[in-house]
C-alpha cells in the first residue's frame, strides 16, 4: 500500500512539473512577441520613484518590480520573470493547499482547474496588483489552515505576516481577515479561537507592517483609501454594475467553470456528499466538514461582497472575485474527485470534457489572436493591441529626443493618458521621466513646474492632438508639432500618434 502511494505521489509531482512548464514556456513564447502591458509599464515608472503610497494602491508591485530590474535590467523579460514568477508561486502554495486538505488527486486537479480559467492563464501574462497579492492570500489562508490544524501559535502569528505583506499589495486584502473572523464566528469546532489572543495578534502584526501606508496615506490627504472607496463602493446607479460583474464571470472563468463555482458553493455550504473523514478526530482538531465550511467561506466572503459592491459601484472590475476563485478552485476541486468516485472511464471524460474544454478553448484563442490576430475582430474591441507597437512608438520618441532636445539634461515625456505615458518612458531608451493630464494627481514623482525653463516631448495618439495641446497650452509657453507616426500590424494601422516640443512652463 505504502508503495503504492509513493508511486501515485511521483506521478502527481511529474504531472504538476509538465503543467508548470508548459505554462511558463507558453507564456514566455507569447509575450516575446509582445510589448508589455502599459499597465505594467505604469507600475514600472512606479517602481523608479518608489514611495510608500501611489494614487492607487499601496506600494508592493513597485518594490517587486525594482528586485526583478534591478537584478536583469528594465527589460521586458524583467516583467515577465516577475509576472510567471507571482503564477508559479500560486500553483505551487494552489497544490500544496489542496494537498494539505484532500491529497494528491484534488491537488493536481486544483492546478488544472486554475490552468482551465482564462482568469489564471490568460491573466498570467500580465503582472497585476491582483497577482502579487493572490500569492499573500493563498499563503495565509494556508497558514492560518496550518495553526488551526495542528494548533500551533506560530503559524497564527506568521499569518499575520503574510496578511500584512498581502495588504501592502492591494486593499482588497482586508477582506480575508474578516472571512477568517466569519468562519471563527460559525464553526463549532474553532469558534474557542475567539477567546484566544492569537488571532488578534496576528491582526495586529499585520497592521504593523501595514502602517507605513496608513502614514503616507495620513500625509496626502488620504489620497489613496479615498479614492479605493469611491471607486468600488460609491457612484453608481443600484444594480448598474451588478449584470456585468456576473456576466463578466463567465469570460474570466469560462463558461463552464463559473456555473460550476457557484455549485461548489451550494454544495460547501450544505456541508454534504463529501465523502468520509480525512483526519482523526481523536488525534486531531480538524476535519473534513471543518475544511469544507474553512473553503466556503474564504470563498464566498469576498465574492458576494463585491457582487454587493457592484450594486452600488460606478465602476467594477471583472478581477475583483479572483480573491474567491482562488480558493474557490480548491473546493471545486473537492466537489469533483467526489463526483468522479466510483465513475467509469467514459463519464469521466464527458464531464471533464465539458468543464476544462470551453475555458482552455476561450484561452487559446485569445493567446493565439495576441500574436496572428484574426481579421474579424474589430480595432476599438481588440484588447490585444494594448500591447502592441509602444517599442516602436519609443524609438521614435527616443530619435525626437535627440533631434529636437538633444540637451536637456533631464528629459520629461507628457501625454493625456498615464498608459501611453508610462509605456513611452520604458519603450523610450532614454526613460524619460512621464506626466499624464488626465488624473495628475497620480504623478507624485512630478510636479509639472518641475520642468521650470526645460523643455518635454509631448505624445499623444492622433485623435487626442487637439484637447493635448489645449491643456499643454494651458502649461507651455510654447507647443509646436514636430513628428507624427502610423504603427502597422499586417499592413493596417493600428495607432497614429502625434509628437510636440512644449517649451518653458509659464
Amino acid at each position: 500500500m505504502e508503495k503504492l502511494q509513493e508511486v501515485e505521489k511521483k506521478k502527481t509531482l511529474t504531472y504538476l512539473i509538465l503543467i508548470i512548464l508548459f505554462h511558463l514556456s507558453f507564456w514566455f513564447t507569447i509575450s516575446s512577441n509582445l510589448t508589455i502591458h502599459p499597465d505594467e509599464a505604469d507600475h514600472w515608472v512606479w517602481s523608479q520613484h518608489l514611495s510608500w503610497g501611489y494614487f492607487e494602491h499601496p506600494p508592493m508591485i513597485a518594490f517587486v518590480i525594482r528586485l526583478f530590474t534591478d537584478i536583469f535590467g528594465d527589460k521586458w523579460y524583467a516583467i515577465e520573470l516577475c509576472s510567471q514568477s507571482m503564477s508559479l508561486l500560486t500553483i505551487i502554495f494552489l497544490f500544496i493547499l489542496s494537498k494539505e486538505l484532500f491529497g494528491n488527486e484534488a491537488a493536481l486537479l486544483s492546478v488544472i482547474i486554475a490552468e482551465s480559467m482564462p482568469m489564471f492563464f490568460i491573466g498570467s501574462t500580465i503582472l497585476t496588483i491582483d497577482n502579487i497579492m493572490i500569492v499573500f492570500w493563498i499563503i495565509t489562508t494556508y497558514l492560518f489552515l496550518k495553526g488551526l490544524k495542528e494548533d500551533k501559535k506560530v503559524f497564527l502569528l506568521l499569518s499575520g505576516v503574510t496578511f500584512g505583506l498581502g495588504l501592502m499589495s492591494k486593499y482588497t486584502m482586508i477582506l480575508l481577515p474578516a472571512s477568517m473572523f466569519l468562519y471563527l464566528v460559525i464553526s463549532p469546532r474553532h469558534r474557542v479561537l475567539l477567546k484566544r489572543k492569537e488571532p488578534y495578534l496576528s491582526f495586529l502584526i499585520g497592521l504593523i507592517i501595514f502602517s507605513p501606508v496608513i502614514i503616507w496615506n495620513a500625509q496626502n490627504d488620504w489620497l489613496s483609501f479615498k479614492y479605493q472607496f469611491t471607486k468600488g463602493l460609491t457612484g453608481g446607479e443600484k444594480g448598474g454594475q451588478f449584470f456585468f460583474f456576473i456576466g463578466s464571470q463567465f469570460v474570466i472563468l469560462g463558461p463552464t467553470m463559473f456555473p460550476f463555482f457557484l455549485y461548489s458553493l451550494y454544495k460547501g455550504f450544505r456541508g454534504s456528499g463529501f465523502g468520509v473523514k480525512i483526519f482523526n478526530l481523536q488525534s486531531s482538531i480538524f476535519n473534513l466538514q471543518s475544511a469544507i465550511l474553512y473553503l466556503t467561506v474564504l470563498a464566498s466572503f469576498p465574492f458576494f461582497f463585491f457582487a454587493f459592491a457592484s450594486f452600488r459601484s460606478k465602476y467594477t472590475d471583472v478581477s475583483w472575485s479572483d480573491v474567491a476563485l482562488i480558493v474557490g478552485i480548491i473546493l471545486m476541486s473537492k466537489v469533483l474527485t467526489n463526483i468522479y468516485r466510483g465513475m467509469d472511464i467514459r463519464r469521466k471524460i464527458i464531464i471533464s470534457s465539458a468543464l476544462f474544454i470551453p475555458g482552455f478553448l476561450l484561452s487559446g484563442f485569445l493567446a493565439v489572436h495576441s500574436v496572428k490576430p484574426f481579421p474579424f475582430i474589430p480595432k476599438n474591441v481588440d484588447k490585444s493591441l494594448e500591447m502592441f507597437g509602444w517599442d516602436e512608438i519609443g524609438a521614435k520618441a527616443e530619435e525626437a529626443f535627440n533631434k529636437y532636445l538633444p540637451d536637456e539634461k533631464r528629459r520629461y515625456i507628457i501625454s493625456k493618458e498615464y498608459q501611453m505615458a508610462g509605456s513611452l518612458s520604458f519603450y523610450t531608451p532614454s526613460h524619460p521621466i512621464p506626466y499624464s493630464f488626465n488624473k495628475s494627481m497620480r504623478n507624485i514623482w512630478l510636479r509639472v513646474e518641475d520642468i521650470g525653463k526645460g523643455a518635454a516631448l509631448m505624445v499623444c495618439a492622433e485623435n487626442d492632438g487637439n484637447e493635448c495641446v489645449e491643456k499643454a497650452g494651458k502649461l507651455f509657453k510654447d507647443i509646436k508639432e514636430v513628428e507624427r507616426m502610423d504603427v502597422k500590424r499586417r499592413g493596417e494601422v493600428v495607432k497614429s500618434v502625434k509628437m510636440y516640443v512644449c517649451r518653458e512652463i509659464k
